[in-house]
């Protein structure tokens, strides 16, 4: 040992006591930091199968949603559109949900689950409409490329090929063309099988 370890092992410092750090999170950050880790747990889950592990070709992101371009997709399940969109709301509950109100303004049956307001819309098309802090996690093999909404105003096509969606708390589910867009801190998200590109474009102005 050298003097100055010694030295040191000697001193008799007075050390403050560790503060509290804990955060005391609002029970909707709360209901949301949940959520989020129950997603990324998933996620996990779903990529511990072998043979769901893929290379990463690329990444996008926009809003609440990540998109990662891959070789080959996780495991998922077909369902209707219309599937596990949770509880009817009213407007309402859907501009306290979201912090601003639903578009269109003119909708059919609004449900809401776990912060997503969604509606199903003649095609049938799948508008769903969440804050933007949330996260929907798709791994796609087919087409991944940025759009023009409107001015100002980017947007994700996501077509080619059925993708894998992750919404928090529900198991991965293939998913049609869909398009994605955010604005005033609220995510967009259009999808349908048989949705054209021009169609979605169309449909978001719109709701612009």
């Amino acid at each position: 040992m050298t003097d100055l370890e010694r030295a040191l092992r000697a001193l008799d410092v007075d050390w403050p006591s560790t503060p509290d750090v804990r955060l005391e999170l609002a029970p909707r950050r709360r209901g949301r930091l949940v959520v989020a880790v129950a997603f990324v747990a998933a996620v996990a889950a779903a990529f511990a199968v072998p043979q769901s592990r893929s290379a990463i070709l690329d990444f996008f992101h926009l809003g609440g949603v990540s998109v990662e371009q891959v070789e080959t997709l996780p495991p998922a399940q077909e369902r209707p559109l219309a599937a596990g969109l949770g509880a009817v709301v009213e407007d309402a509950e859907a501009t306290r949900v979201l912090g601003a109100a639903f578009l269109p303004r003119r909708h059919s049956t609004l449900y809401e689950r776990d912060g997503f307001v969604s509606t199903v819309l003649r095609g049938p098309v799948l508008l769903s409409e969440f804050g933007s802090a949330y996260l929907i996690k798709k791994f796609a093999t087919g087409t991944v490329e940025w759009v023009e909404v409107a001015p100002g105003v980017r947007g994700l096509w996501i077509a080619g090929a059925p993708h894998v969606v992750f919404f928090p708390d529900t198991s991965p589910r293939l998913a049609g063309n869909v398009l994605v867009w955010e604005q005033g801190g609220v995510t967009f998200r259009l999808e349908g099988t048989g949705l054209a590109r021009q169609s979605a474009l169309n449909l978001a102005r719109e709701l612009l």
